[in-house]
């Protein structure tokens, strides 16, 4: 019996040894990574996450999309470095296995950077691998604390080695700048290291950081961050996304989350609810956001909520106050009762933007409203007292302080022009609808049917729209065969339940039709 607990207990202290020794394994690989992330995450919008295993490049080599989004001279960088540094035989040995992110990132003088960032392996010594990479013939320049790599296809890129961490990057001062600011992103790092604990079976992962997008976008656009583009500069929010590889799309999924009470926070405890106000769209829509509501009146007491944070309870309750007195009305109950559950903002190629909400009951509406509106036209009228739409639906309908309107087949769709007005009625009547259009209905048969929140993009009909807002070089790419022209739509559906949003990012490219040949004999 002594020989048994002698045997169980060395076989016990075996497994606390082994168990501690596999765990202390686990916590420095951890512990590297956290290195290599912490130096991307720092001021990074996008970072694209991938193990470095040569079956993934062989994997990505198939995939031409992606080189759409960066653009051919980007593409040609980054192909040009796994060509040349990353699948170089010391290079890879020294790499093998480690966790690679690419950041994109604001540059200087309104360019976009990537930074690569990875760790060597611990028995790795970087003067040998410089050694290495001059015998391939390729040219290695010290410039301070950093290698300027010139490559034989005439490429180049630069490459800092601190310790164990590598960066790698088209600029010389994004690594230096990395190098010297010692600022973590802890929210950020922390959420990518507990949802990457979720993905480690996916292809590829991509992160998205919200907060530093206003910089990235500052590169990019003519214009300020106001409009449409006003969420992006006080968005806390971070999604987490598993790259799907296909050949004919690029398709993201994976979830989004808010961290911040704000109006896309309201949404994010609907369940998905099938939306369908999509059937009322023109067929020159460039871009709408769809809202679902599994309960208008419980939604409305959250947006109340919201409203009175942002200090404006007194103004508009003094709204509606007076215009219940001016026209003996119940404002609010007209709205909880006859809305529906949907609504949706949209803009058309000519920059026109448009407001609309399902209706249970339009005619009844229409005879509630007209003590509330002036009669423009036929079938147009114009509210005659100010914020009655962002009352009651929030941010999207803000712009419409005091809109022109038309009620139609229960939908309400609303304006600031009444010629917008008379344009989407022509539109409506005609069956001159979004809904009609193949190209739209091949997207959202890969879509799902039911979202709590929907964001489209079509790219065609965008193009005037980007031409304004988006600063030269980057409409020219946004234009060109080699890059955004190549994709017909983006879609990125939000789907709430328990405090985050299941998402689907989709770039859509249509299937190119292939013509069969005529194989009748006609003689």
């Amino acid at each position: 019996m002594r020989k048994i607990y002698i045997t169980l207990g060395v076989l016990l202290l075996g497994v606390i040894a082994m168990a501690y020794l596999y765990f202390s394994n686990l916590n420095t690989e951890a512990n590297a990574n956290n290195i290599s992330l912490n130096a991307v995450a720092k001021e990074a919008s996008l970072i694209f996450s991938f193990d470095n295993d040569k079956s993934f490049y062989e994997i990505l080599s198939g995939q031409d999309l992606l080189q759409n989004v960066l653009g051919e001279k980007k593409s040609k960088n980054l192909k040009s470095l796994r060509e040349n540094l990353l699948e170089h035989n010391e290079v890879f040995n020294q790499l093998e296995g480690q966790k690679i992110y690419i950041g994109i990132l604001p540059g200087v003088d309104n360019t976009i950077d990537f930074l690569i960032s990875t760790q060597l392996n611990a028995n790795a010594d970087p003067l040998k691998i410089l050694d290495n990479l001059r015998s391939s013939k390729i040219q290695v320049e010290k410039i301070k604390d950093t290698y300027k790599l010139n490559f034989i296809d005439s490429s180049s890129c630069f490459i800092g080695i601190k310790d164990k961490l590598v960066l790698i990057s088209n600029s010389a001062s994004t690594i230096e700048d990395n190098f010297t600011n010692q600022t973590t992103e802890k929210g950020f790092v922390d959420y990518v290291k507990a949802n990457s604990r979720f993905n480690k079976n996916t292809l590829a992962n991509l992160y998205i950081n919200f907060n530093n997008t206003p910089l990235l976008l500052k590169n990019l656009l003519n214009s300020s961050l106001t409009g449409e583009l006003h969420i992006f500069s006080q968005q806390n929010t971070y999604a987490a996304l598993s790259y799907n590889f296909s050949k004919e799309k690029l398709l993201f999924n994976g979830n989004t989350d808010i961290n911040d009470d704000n109006y896309f926070k309201l949404f994010s405890k609907i369940p998905e609810q099938k939306t369908n106000i999509n059937v009322i769209l023109p067929t020159k829509t460039a871009n709408y956001t769809i809202y679902a509501l599994n309960d208008y009146n419980s939604w409305r007491k959250q947006l109340i909520e919201l409203q009175a944070d942002r200090k404006e309870t007194e103004k508009l309750n003094k709204n509606i106050a007076i215009i219940n007195q001016t026209y003996r009305l119940d404002l609010e109950q007209i709205f909880i009762k006859h809305c529906n559950r949907q609504f949706v903002s949209f803009q058309l190629n000519t920059g026109e933007k448009f407001g609309a909400i399902a209706l249970n009951d339009g005619e009844k509406l229409n005879q509630l409203l007209l003590d509330l509106s002036a009669e423009y036209a036929t079938d147009i009228r114009i509210f005659k007292d100010a914020n009655i739409p962002y009352i009651f639906f929030g941010d999207p309908f803000k712009k419409f302080e005091r809109p022109f309107y038309t009620i139609i087949d229960n939908y309400l769709i609303m304006a600031n022009n009444a010629s917008s007005i008379n344009s989407f009625l022509n539109s409506y009547r005609n069956g001159d609808l979004l809904i009609n259009n193949e190209d739209y209905r091949s997207l959202t048969d890969q879509l799902s049917t039911s979202a709590t929140i929907s964001f489209y993009v079509n790219n065609k009909n965008s193009n005037d729209i980007f031409g304004r807002n988006l600063k030269r070089p980057y409409y020219k790419q946004y234009q060109s065969n080699a890059g955004f022209k190549a994709f017909d739509a983006f879609s990125y559906q939000l789907s709430g339940g328990n405090g985050r949003f299941l998402s689907n990012v989709l770039l859509y490219k249509r299937a190119e039709k292939v013509i069969l040949p005529d194989t009748l004999n006609t003689n």
